[in-house]
């Protein structure tokens, strides 16, 4: 209840730093699960995706992002490792001082490695979320679904494709910060 008044509390007095022409946006994911299903199987993920763009104007962000990920599964500890890198473009509008609307689309060339076996591919994704600006160029990130694509080709099989339309279930948060130029 204490953390929810002082979020609260930080909202309504926090002066908001916009998106301005000319500046560099930093932001980052981070992801820790560890679970234990009640067959006994263990499983542990993690995930970083960091960014950086340059805002063109208070509307358009483009630049680069990096998508890294690891898990351990079962009792043999199967291990999945990915890597994905490309650019992304966002279109944010803002809807006060504190909250912006935005949607970002994800572009990227990505590899990875299941239990031994290496693939290759490609993969899309766009998602809507909302940002709430704090002090001094500081942003809170929360996204809600997505809409994407997955392609990919291990060294020795068939190309798999995915196509993932998600809304409600896939939630996410992260935090941003506007450097000026």
């Amino acid at each position: 209840m204490k953390a929810t008044t002082l979020l609260f509390s930080a909202l309504l007095f926090s002066k908001a730093a916009l998106a301005q022409t000319g500046t560099l946006l930093v932001y980052g994911n981070l992801d820790i699960a560890s679970s234990k299903a009640s067959t006994g199987v263990k499983s542990n993920t993690f995930s970083l995706s960091p960014g950086v763009g340059y805002q063109f104007n208070d509307h358009w962000t483009a630049g680069a992002n990096l998508q890294v990920s690891s898990a351990k599964t079962g009792e043999s500890q199967i291990k999945t490792s990915t890597f994905g890198a490309g650019p992304f473009i966002r279109y944010a509008y803002p809807l006060s001082d504190i909250f912006a609307v935005y949607g970002q689309l994800n572009a990227n060339y990505i590899t990875g490695k299941y239990d031994r076996v290496k693939s290759n591919g490609f993969s899309g994704h766009l998602f809507p979320a909302i940002g709430v600006n704090l002090k001094k160029g500081f942003a809170l990130n929360f996204n809600f679904g997505s809409l994407g694509v997955v392609s990919s080709k291990p060294k020795s099989g068939n190309t798999a494709t995915s196509f993932v339309l998600s809304f409600g279930s896939g939630a996410g948060f992260g935090i941003s910060k506007n450097f000026g130029l």
